[in-house]
C-alpha cells in the first residue's frame, strides 16, 4: 500500500464523482470534504479491476491526528475508502465503509 503521508502541498485537480460515486456517497454519509481527504491521505491499492482503492486506516487517521490533531469526524474515518480510476485518480468511482 502506498500513502501520501509527506503532507506537502497538494498539487492535484479536486476530485470528479461519477454519478455512482454521488449516490453511494450520498447513501453512506461521506461528503466531498471527506472524499478529498481519503483521496489525498488514504491509503492506495489496486483493486485489480481498474481501479484503486483509497482507505482511511487506523494508522493513517493516527498520522493525522498527530499532525493536524484528534478529532472524532476523523477517528469516524477509519475504514472509509474511494475507489479512483487508475487512469485518473481525480475520476471517484465509488464511496464506502469496510464492513467489520
Amino acid at each position: 500500500m502506498h500513502t501520501n503521508m509527506t503532507f506537502e502541498p497538494m498539487r492535484q485537480r479536486k476530485s470528479i464523482m461519477t454519478r455512482h460515486a454521488k449516490k453511494r456517497g450520498a447513501q453512506r454519509g461521506i461528503n466531498h470534504q471527506q472524499v478529498e481527504l481519503i483521496r489525498a491521505f488514504g491509503a492506495r491499492s489496486y483493486d485489480g479491476v481498474g481501479g484503486v482503492r483509497c482507505l482511511m486506516t487506523r494508522d493513517v487517521v493516527e498520522r493525522l491526528a498527530t499532525a493536524f490533531g484528534h478529532s472524532q469526524k476523523l477517528d469516524s474515518l477509519i475504514g472509509t475508502y474511494i475507489v479512483v480510476s487508475a487512469d485518473d485518480d481525480a475520476v471517484v468511482i465509488t464511496a464506502g465503509h469496510l464492513h467489520h
